[in-house]
């Protein structure tokens, strides 16, 4: 088991790749804290998955844009398990259809916010309020979630565009201060994957027209990116840190 006895807090874990990433650290062995929004129900469920794996879990609420509720959120975990060995900060604001297709140049301040707040200002709070358990232990990883368009750029979906990217930024400039704590930190960025989400917001030819740019010809599965993440959140990866792994089937090849 890759994860066996870590102790994990995945936020975004209610649905699409952070509830598979949850179900995979528990399969290798972690005791996972399942993050929602609003998704209760859903977030219980994953935790029923993760007991019936034989591992241990609890669903715990935050909104990520708020300092003080992902500091109150981290104190909870901790105050249950411990410790904290691995944050995985996978929450992020829904772009859909009609954000994804907008003008570029005529983004409301509104759209331009709610990734930014969600995203970026979430993946912040979760490092901020993480380190300090993460430095007494002189251990921990730290995984952000980032995209293809946050590493190339694309005029599409400017907003998620934009906060993707700083968060690839965040892990390079917060990366060389963490190692000194022996902390990893560290980001993965998805390009087309099968989620919920996704094949709900294309239509079928979109989806054929993304396909043919992809060179292993097919969308990934949200299994692919649990598997990044949990080799990111191993000791298997003790010498990779400040680094965006891309999964996008060969699309971006830096």
């Amino acid at each position: 088991m890759l994860l066996k006895d870590k102790i994990a807090l995945i936020t975004g874990a209610s649905g699409g790749i952070g509830s598979v990433t949850a179900l995979k650290f528990a399969k290798e062995g972690a005791k996972v804290g399942v993050h929602y929004s609003a998704s209760e129900a859903k977030a219980i469920e994953i935790v029923n998955k993760i007991k019936e794996l034989g591992s241990s879990a609890m669903a715990l609420k935050a909104d990520v844009s708020k300092a003080y509720e992902v500091k109150a959120m981290i104190q909870k975990f901790v105050d249950k398990f411990k410790r904290l060995d691995i944050v995985v900060a996978f929450a992020g604001y829904p772009t859909g259809r009609e954000s994804w297709f907008a003008d570029p140049l005529d983004v409301s301040d509104e759209e331009l916010d709610k990734p930014w707040n969600i995203d970026v200002k979430g993946s912040y709070h979760c490092i901020r309020y993480a380190v300090p358990y993460m430095k007494k232990q002189k251990y921990g990883k730290i995984i952000l979630i980032s995209s293809t368009p946050g590493v190339e750029g694309d005029s599409a979906g400017l907003q998620f565009t934009i906060a993707k990217a700083a968060n690839r930024i965040l892990v390079k400039s917060l990366a060389p201060i963490l190692g000194k704590y022996s902390i990893n930190l560290n980001a993965i960025a998805p390009g087309s994957i099968a989620t919920e989400a996704n094949i709900k917001s294309y239509k079928k030819n979109e989806m054929e027209e993304l396909v043919r740019n992809i060179p292993l010809g097919r969308f990934g599965q949200p299994e692919e990116v649990a598997k990044v993440a949990a080799f990111l959140a191993s000791d298997n990866s003790s010498y990779i840190t400040g680094q965006t792994i891309v999964v996008d089937g060969g699309e971006v090849r830096l």
